[in-house]
């Protein structure tokens, strides 16, 4: 809905807005047993690149085009490139992640401004 729509309809009683929900935030588990395993995806400035098919990271809910926010319960948001490499690479055993779409982070970080219709 346009704000013009909003301001035009001022004189109305009532205003239906429709929410869908949608949970941006991500929750991943990977297993690794240990550091000889590949995780199975590729991460450039936080965001997920690439997924091996087949991969120990694809069945735990890794997708491609989300940002990682976090690494076992730490936060990742304003760590650097390198920093997050090193804690996935030395990560055993149960990894949880939590990621969510790229679009969203950059709208939530105030990289991006949205384009309504």
């Amino acid at each position: 809905m346009r704000v013009s729509n909003l301001r035009t309809s001022k004189n109305q009683t009532v205003v239906k807005l429709t929410v869908v929900p949608c949970a941006p935030v991500v929750e991943v588990l990977i297993k690794r047993p240990d550091v000889k395993y590949q995780l199975g995806f590729s991460v450039q400035n936080g965001v997920i690149c690439s997924l091996l098919r087949g991969g120990i990271a694809e069945p735990g809910g890794v997708r491609v085009g989300h940002r990682i926010i976090e690494i076992n319960n730490q936060s990742v948001v304003a760590v650097p490139h390198e920093k997050i490499v090193s804690l996935l690479a030395n990560s055993v055993g149960e990894i949880h992640m939590k990621t969510m779409p790229t679009s969203i982070y950059r709208l939530l970080t105030s990289q991006e401004t949205p384009h309504y219709q």
